[in-house]
């Protein structure tokens, strides 16, 4: 497996609030971790790098490779972390209201994944040319293309598509999804803030990660960067790209 992590602050943002982590893991497992953090002008980071340091040390204390069960672990881990923003933000009132989504993948030597997420950042998988995204938002626009009240495309040109109903660190108990699948040789994942999604057309970032080789997969990940930039830049970027190999 081989894996590329890159964020961007893109063209608007004064700051970058999203955080990422790629982690290796005994018996050739692979942790990759993304998180868009919300909460004015220092809540935001403060929020998504907090929740990415407690749930990858939560995974990464309590990961045994024989383990069978490994969706447990991961949701443990996103509960440490929901508890860790939301009493930081309770202590400190400048702080007070912040969150973050929480997008992570538990990758297996095999190509088996384990996957996790609270919020709009996503998953995807590519193979064959073919763009499949694996977690659903957790957004008010979603939630009306689910009631029928929206259509796919009214939601992706929406004006209130940033409004999440799910977050990690806004209240007591984050309550996550979590997907099993497995991936075939030469296959890619990709993980996302919305800084990506908001700003390259789907179709793009296929023909972009379907273009790579092994040899360019940084150089890849810095052309969904510059993609999303070229496509306005409205908000941090964040990817984590992955082939298995």
């Amino acid at each position: 497996m081989f894996f590329s992590g890159k964020s961007d602050i893109g063209k608007r943002r004064a700051t970058n609030q999203d955080s990422f982590s790629i982690v290796t893991l005994p018996g050739g497992f692979c942790l990759l971790t993304v998180c868009d953090g919300m909460g004015g002008a220092n809540g935001g980071n403060v929020a998504s790098e907090l929740a990415c340091s407690v749930y990858t040390g939560t995974v990464k204390n309590g990961f045994d490779p024989g383990m069978t069960d490994r969706a447990a672990l991961l949701k443990k881990a996103v509960a440490a972390a929901n508890t860790a923003v939301y009493e930081k933000a309770a202590s400190d009132e400048s702080l007070r209201g912040m969150g973050t989504t929480l997008v992570s993948a538990l990758v297996a030597p095999d190509g088996s994944i384990t996957a996790i997420n609270v919020g709009d950042s996503r998953m995807y998988c590519i193979d064959g040319g073919e763009l499949r995204q694996i977690t659903r938002d957790h957004s008010y626009v979603q939630y009306l293309v689910d009631m029928g009240q929206l259509t796919i495309s009214e939601a992706e040109n929406a004006s209130i598509k940033n409004i999440i109903i799910r977050s990690v660190g806004n209240e007591e108990e984050s309550n996550p999804d979590l997907f099993t699948l497995r991936l075939s040789e030469g296959s890619y994942i990709l993980l996302c803030s919305d800084g990506l999604t908001n700003c390259v057309p789907k179709a793009d970032i296929a023909a972009a990660v379907s273009a790579e080789t092994q040899k360019e997969l940084d150089d890849c990940a810095g052309q969904l960067i510059s993609l999303a930039n070229e496509g306005g830049g409205i908000d941090n970027i964040t990817i984590i790209l992955g082939k298995i190999v």
